[in-house]
C-alpha cells in the first residue's frame, strides 16, 4: 500500500491555506497604508458647551470627550482654549490633558469644572478614508475565522481520507 498517495494532496490544502494566510496580511499592510496617505481635513469648532450625550461640557478626571471625535478618521485634536462658563476665565492647559487620537480631555486635578467651552481643532478623513476604515475593520474578523476554516479543512481531508475518496488516493488492488 502506498500511504505517502493518501496524504499527497494535503499538501495543496496547506499551500492554499498558507497562500491566503499571505495575502491576508498584504491586504492588512496595503489597507493601513492607504489608510495613513489620505488627506486629512482641518476644521475647528469654536465653542462646544453641550453634548448630545451627556448635556452640559465638563472638565474633570473622568474625562469629556468632544462632540466631533466621532468623526471619519477623526484625528490631531488640538484643544486651543477651555474657558469656565460660570465665571468666563479660561482654565489653565495644565490642568488637564489631551488624547490626540480619541477627543478625550481629562482634568489632571481633583477640581472639577462643570460647565465648560471648548476650542479645538482636528482633522478628519474624507469618505474615502471611512471606506478603507470600514473595509479594514471587516478584515479584522477573517482571523476569528481563519480557526474554523482550518478545522472544517483538516476534518474534511480526514475524513476524505477514511473514506478514500481523494481522487488518486486509491491504490490498485482495491
Amino acid at each position: 500500500m502506498k500511504k505517502k498517495a493518501q496524504l499527497g494532496n494535503l499538501q495543496g490544502i496547506i499551500l492554499v491555506l498558507v497562500i491566503v494566510g499571505i495575502l491576508l496580511a498584504a491586504g492588512f499592510f496595503i489597507f493601513d497604508a492607504f489608510q495613513d496617505q489620505i488627506d486629512d481635513i482641518d476644521n475647528s469648532v469654536a465653542a462646544e458647551n453641550s453634548s448630545a450625550t451627556v448635556g452640559i461640557a465638563y472638565l474633570n478626571s473622568t474625562g469629556y470627550t468632544v462632540n466631533q471625535a466621532g468623526a471619519n478618521c477623526f484625528n490631531n485634536f488640538v484643544v486651543v482654549d477651555i474657558a469656565n462658563r460660570t465665571n468666563g476665565s479660561t482654565i489653565s492647559s495644565a490642568v488637564y490633558s489631551v488624547d490626540a487620537d480619541t477627543g478625550l480631555v481629562n482634568g489632571t486635578t481633583a477640581t472639577n469644572w462643570n460647565n465648560v467651552t471648548l476650542q479645538y481643532t482636528y482633522q478628519s478623513g474624507s469618505t474615502a478614508c471611512l471606506g478603507i476604515k470600514t473595509t479594514s475593520d471587516a478584515m479584522l474578523t477573517i482571523p476569528e475565522l481563519l480557526g474554523l476554516i482550518v478545522l472544517i479543512a483538516v476534518i474534511g481531508v480526514i475524513l476524505a481520507t477514511i473514506f478514500n475518496v481523494i481522487p488518486g488516493a486509491r491504490t490498485s488492488g482495491a
